[in-house]
């Protein structure tokens, strides 16, 4: 049996029993009732308590052992003194998968309830996460957490030794960035389930294209280096490592009892196996997210086309320190893109318009230009404003609000998500029709219709800076991976 088989059970639920709900709607274990609910779950539900007949509008039952039929998971958000006893009955109703959110076991010294968890969980050959994790999500139907932001269903699995750094990313994936998630797991205390094992799981998921852990220690060293260097061949991982510093070290061993590994020793896993190492939870998002929707530069060629000289100077130099080439182009590209640009506008690259009205011009034409040649391998467009701005502008004095021009503008601002979404069908086309990555770079967040519509449709939207240093993470990944095959034969992405 694969681990990804052997964990199903977390995975894919036909009925669920929660612990710790009521018909309190604030109570912890309810909230994550409710989340699993409002994602769409189509399975059973089954509450379990000690006195309430019906829960949330479901039948509950005093025992498990009690309910009708066969249950492939529970959760449990009790207090701490009852989850072995709760284990205990899961284990006689052959309950195989249980989901324990409730902490108070080894990360404040509690061994001895830990291992009897273990024991237990042993005995009758179940499986748990946790305990002192915050759950799941298996997008799009299953959201078994307390955050209410169900993301939409992609390619990135994210395994989280820290439960916060597992759940509360959800808002920000949901609301700036975009990012389309198959599976997210927070592991807890680990007690027979680990970063290992579901490390092994995501590289046989087949919704599973790259992966992020967020990593504060590891209790099978070499176990987990062979599987990162295994699994980096074909799905990308990123790696944040947290407890580098006498402070850090102590709160990740305060929160999940873990034994925290030097920054050093991180450091040479991470050149080994090729995994990229982030600094911080946003780098992580925005490079899964470019993993997860774009194919890898094959060099290191950037083209950058710009409404502005100063974001054009930045991401070059950025660039350029960077190993990167703003290379300048050919007399004849610079001639097929001078008839549809301004002439003021500079075609040497950065190709910066300045200004420009035409839409379809700068978002179709000439990107079209640009990816059919050889002389550049990426492309990162900069400056959009989208409907939202185009409102904006008639936020005029109240006797403005009756000028022609306003009333123009007011409805130009109305049509302009509409005359987008077309032109940016034909720059979408474009990253499968060339196999090249194509980064927009701007200052909107997914409150602007286009940039949601462009992340939903594999072109990632970033702020300039961010988009320059995912594009050179993208490059040195596949350096590493043209490395490894010039090596050791051939590997696909």
């Amino acid at each position: 049996m694969s681990k990804l088989e052997e964990l199903n059970g977390f995975f894919n639920p036909d009925t669920v029993a929660f612990y710790g709900v009521s018909n309190m709607l604030q109570k912890f274990g309810s909230l994550h009732l409710i989340n699993l609910l409002s994602a769409g779950f189509q399975g059973k539900v089954i509450p379990i308590h000690h006195k309430e007949d019906e829960i949330l509008g479901f039948k509950a039952y005093r025992n498990i052992k009690d309910a009708p039929g066969e249950i492939d998971l529970a959760v449990i958000a009790t207090p701490t003194e009852y989850i072995n006893d709760i284990l205990e009955d899961c284990g006689q109703k052959g309950v195989m998968h249980a989901i324990v959110l409730s902490g108070g076991f080894l990360e404040v010294g509690n061994r001895e309830g830990q291992n009897k968890m273990k024991q237990i969980a042993q005995r009758y050959g179940m499986k748990i996460m946790g305990p002192n994790c915050s759950g799941e999500v298996v997008a799009p139907n299953i959201n078994i957490t307390h955050v209410p932001w169900p993301p939409r269903k992609g390619g990135a699995a994210i395994i989280s030794q820290s439960g916060t750094y597992a759940v509360q990313p959800l808002i920000a994936i949901s609301e700036k960035i975009g990012l389309g998630i198959s599976k997210i797991v927070s592991v807890g205390n680990e007690v027979n389930t680990d970063l290992v094992d579901y490390l092994h799981a995501f590289e046989k998921d087949k919704d599973t294209t790259c992966i992020g852990i967020y990593f504060e220690a590891v209790r099978r060293g070499i176990e987990f280096i062979d599987a990162i260097e295994r699994i980096n061949m074909k799905k990308p991982i990123v790696i944040i490592p947290i407890g580098q510093t006498d402070a850090g070290t102590r709160s990740a061993k305060s929160h999940t009892a873990a034994i925290t590994s030097p920054g050093y020793i991180i450091d040479s896993i991470c050149e080994q196996t090729g995994a990229v190492k982030v600094k911080n939870s946003i780098e992580m998002l925005n490079l899964l997210q470019a993993f997860e929707s774009l194919p890898l530069p094959k060099g290191n060629k950037v083209g950058i086309l710009t409404m502005g000289g100063g974001p054009g100077t930045l991401m070059s130099d950025l660039l350029e320190t960077n190993k990167m080439k703003v290379p300048i182009l050919s007399t004849e590209i610079q001639e097929k893109l001078k008839p549809w640009m301004p002439e003021t506008a500079s075609t040497v690259n950065p190709i910066d318009l300045t200004y420009s009205d035409d839409m379809q011009n700068y978002l179709n034409v000439l990107p079209d230009i640009l990816l059919k040649s050889d002389e550049i391998d990426s492309l990162i467009i900069y400056g959009l404003m989208g409907s939202e701005y185009h409102k904006n502008l008639v936020n005029v004095p109240d006797y403005m609000k009756n000028n022609p021009s306003v009333v123009t503008m007011k409805y130009f601002g109305d049509m302009m998500h509409e005359f987008f979404i077309a032109i940016f069908e034909e720059l979408i086309s474009f990253k499968k029709k060339y196999d090249k990555p194509i980064i927009l770079t701007c200052y909107n967040t997914r409150k602007e219709k286009f940039v949601a519509f462009l992340q939903d449709n594999g072109i990632p939207v970033f702020y300039p800076e961010e988009g320059v240093w995912v594009l050179i993470r993208m490059w040195q990944y596949s350096q590493f991976l043209q490395n490894k095959l010039n090596l050791e034969g051939e590997v696909s992405y």
